[in-house]
């Protein structure tokens, strides 16, 4: 049986295989929700646009969730943000790749999405941000 790699999955193997023994650093950056105008568009238009080739992205945005549905040459799946439980977000470096990393305080998966260029990652991170609320205590 063939095991298919979801979107996450391809770009967590991406960062650690294409960047050779690169490691994984962060990045500080404080993000700018100010900047962005149209939060959603904008994150949905990173979003598309950096996607790995033989992908297909779609995201979709409601009120507490971003969802970026996927089909790939070797697995399809989904991608979630759930923007009530935002506990973090950030940026990292793997040699030439840069990623956002969303991550849950309600013990969700940790959201990843990843780029050759930097800013792109910064302005997704600012998007990300604006879209978010603020995570109710307990993580519930």
């Amino acid at each position: 049986m063939t095991k298919l790699l979801t979107l996450p999955a391809a770009l967590a193997l991406l960062l650690t295989g294409l960047a050779g023994c690169a490691s994984i650093t962060p990045i500080a950056y404080t993000p700018q929700p100010s900047r962005i105008t149209d939060p959603s568009a904008e994150a949905k238009s990173l979003i598309q646009a950096n996607t790995l080739g033989g992908c297909v992205a779609q995201p979709e945005i409601s009120s507490t969730l971003l969802v970026v549905k996927f089909v790939c040459r070797n697995g399809i799946g989904n991608s979630v943000v759930r923007l009530d439980h935002v506990e973090s977000i950030s940026l990292q470096q793997s040699g030439v790749w840069y990623r956002v990393l969303v991550h849950h305080n309600n013990g969700g998966d940790d959201f990843t999405w990843t780029s050759k260029q930097l800013e792109d990652m910064q302005r997704l991170a600012d998007a990300l941000t604006a879209l978010s609320k603020p995570a109710p205590k307990g993580g519930k």
